[in-house]
């Protein structure tokens, strides 16, 4: 090869080289930055949260996040309301209040289903539904697990307001209160059911696992971004399934946050299982969209509440909800292989 040759070769090399450069410095720039609320204790919600977050996931399917972690649901719903998240992973109960109140954001997707309880203190002699008549039950209304503890009242039938006292108590003041002695029935979720009976402290009455996490995105994100609803559920399709892949590194990461450092790997994992995308093998496996019955079950809570006259009115449920992106993704199969995804 000639001298001359040689120096064109390189020029051409270098050439080469600096396009290709200034194509990974653009293909950075096109990621289109999201930012996701989302809760540190709720399972399977925090290990898609923490595989989000570590993997490059979101990154392959043309999105990075911006991540702020919330100690709870309402906190969640007034970072979307005032703009400061574009997502955010709530759950049922407060979804149905951020439509009530006429929230600027739509459900797009379901996310993972938890279990929620009435435990009693082991101190106590409840032992069912039945022997909490006369006394008084605990628990954050507006929850997640509120509507669920009453409708297990009602199944026993008791009336709340006459023969069961339906006290408000948020969390913290919950395990305080339990701890002292001070109540002797509670509605909780988990892992926090499973990390009091571990405890001792309590023993489980009645349980539900059809609570939901939803995903509700702000509609000027999605008006701005309409590409960015499918976008993201893939990712988040991509990330349940990875998690469900690796449950050892999903479960450490679940513990990293200082909320999530008194629970054990074996309340975690327990508690994660009650969801069955916890077993998830393949993406046919993981449901984005509602099906029937969790439809049916989810307008439910907005008419039970206006019932109830939580709301003065039903909130307009369908009207807030889109799932039609994520309904076309389930039926949708694209080519993910767990294995291939980089973590940070």
């Amino acid at each position: 090869m000639t001298s001359h040759a040689f120096c064109r070769l390189r020029s051409s090399i270098a050439t080469a080289m600096a396009l290709l450069s200034l194509g990974c410095v653009a293909s950075a720039e096109e990621l289109k930055t999201i930012r996701i609320g989302w809760q540190p204790t709720t399972t399977v919600q925090a290990q898609i949260a923490h595989t989000l977050a570590k993997t490059d996931i979101l990154e392959k399917n043309g999105l990075k996040a911006e991540m702020t972690m919330f100690s709870f649901g309402p906190a969640v719903n007034e970072a979307l309301v005032s703009g400061a998240i574009d997502v955010g992973f709530i759950g049922d109960m407060p979804s149905v209040s951020l439509a009530a109140a006429g929230g600027p954001t739509t459900v797009i997707a379901r996310q993972s289903t938890f279990r929620g309880s009435i435990i009693a203190s082991t101190k106590s002699d409840i032992k069912s539904v039945a022997d909490l008549k006369g006394k008084s039950l605990y628990g954050p209304t507006g929850s997640a697990i509120y509507l669920a503890a009453l409708a297990m009242l009602d199944g026993a039938k008791l009336k709340p307001g006459t023969d069961v006292q339906v006290v408000n108590m948020g969390f913290a003041d919950l395990a305080d209160a339990l701890k002292s002695g001070k109540i002797d029935a509670l509605f909780v979720w988990d892992p926090w059911v499973e990390n009091f009976v571990n405890q001792g402290l309590a023993r489980v009455v009645a349980s539900s696992v059809e609570l939901t996490m939803v995903v509700a995105m702000r509609d000027d994100y999605r008006g701005k971004n309409p590409d960015a609803v499918e976008k993201f559920l893939k990712a988040q399709k991509e990330a349940t399934l990875f998690a469900a892949s690796n449950h050892d590194k999903a479960n450490a990461w679940f513990r990293e946050p200082a909320a999530a450092q008194a629970l054990s790997i074996d309340i975690v994992e327990k508690t994660t299982g009650f969801d069955p995308q916890w077993s998830a093998k393949s993406l046919s496996d993981i449901r984005l969209a509602f099906s029937t019955a969790e439809k049916e079950r989810y307008l439910g809570l907005g008419k039970q509440a206006a019932e109830l006259k939580i709301y003065p009115a039903v909130p307009p449920l369908e009207k807030k909800t889109d799932m039609s992106v994520a309904e076309r993704l389930d039926k949708t199969p694209w080519s993910f292989d767990p294995k291939a995804v980089k973590v940070k």
